[in-house]
């Protein structure tokens, strides 16, 4: 692994889970996103799961976890891994990483990364200010959900990107530097959609429940993001709908 191993302590713990650490300052949107790439061969990231796991119970946090295919080279396949979660780990890295890429890596609003397991850092990256922000707002219309985008500023490069969730998903691995672990993630991503442009200060639309309930989702992300799927930007808004109730 290219990592040291991080112990995520009580003060990271405390720092994430202060009301301050969930709202961005100058107009930034309140839902902070930390997409975290991780993989279960990966010995490393056992303590960032974990901390997703805990943030997924804050009402100003939306974890999402990616896992993905770059150890499964070392003897354990990942089971939740898909090849468009690799690809958006390696697009994010080329746009905000230096193009280092490693596990357990946490990419926080589009902005900023840091090792998954390190709380603090997580904390500070989550209130660095946006350029623009989007007011996301969903409420449930029978088995769908119809959603509301109120952008702060309009522009032409942002996008609006569906990843439908397992809520919680535990894992018993049996073989790699994790074998005999069972591992327990928060809002494992099954699908990553680009449901197309945001086009004026404002978008209105419905989620129907086939679009969101992929590959036994429970819930779902949605994201106003900048930039494509292949280069992924700044997170400007984003609501999130599942089993931790209705977040945006």
């Amino acid at each position: 692994m290219s990592l040291c191993r991080r112990r995520f302590s009580a003060l990271a713990l405390g720092a994430l889970l202060a009301p301050a650490a969930g709202r961005a300052q100058n107009g930034a949107a309140s839902l902070s996103v930390v997409e975290l790439f991780t993989s279960q061969g990966c010995s490393s990231c056992p303590p960032a799961d974990a901390l997703m796991v805990e943030l997924a119970g804050h009402a100003t946090t939306l974890p999402i976890t990616y896992p993905v295919e770059i150890w499964d080279y070392l003897g354990w396949k990942d089971t939740l891994a898909r090849p468009a979660f690799t690809k958006r780990h390696r697009a994010y890295a080329a746009m905000v990483a230096g193009k280092r890429v490693y596990t357990p890596q946490a990419i926080v609003n589009g902005r900023g990364h840091c090792v998954g397991s390190d709380g603090l850092a997580i904390s500070r990256l989550k209130l660095s200010p946006a350029a623009n922000a989007a007011k996301v707002t969903l409420v449930r219309d029978g088995q769908d959900w119809a959603y509301r985008i109120a952008l702060a500023q309009p522009a032409n490069d942002i996008r609006l990107v569906l990843v439908p969730v397992v809520s919680r998903q535990q894992v018993q691995i049996g073989k790699g530097e994790n074998s005999g672990r069972a591992i327990t993630y928060a809002n494992v991503a099954r699908a990553l959609i680009d449901l197309g442009p945001v086009t004026g200060a404002e978008a209105r639309g419905v989620l129907r429940e086939s679009q969101v309930a992929v590959d036994g989702a429970d819930g779902f992300a949605l994201l106003v993001q900048s930039g494509t799927l292949e280069a992924p930007g700044i997170v400007l808004g984003a609501g999130y709908a599942g089993v931790d109730g209705v977040k945006a």
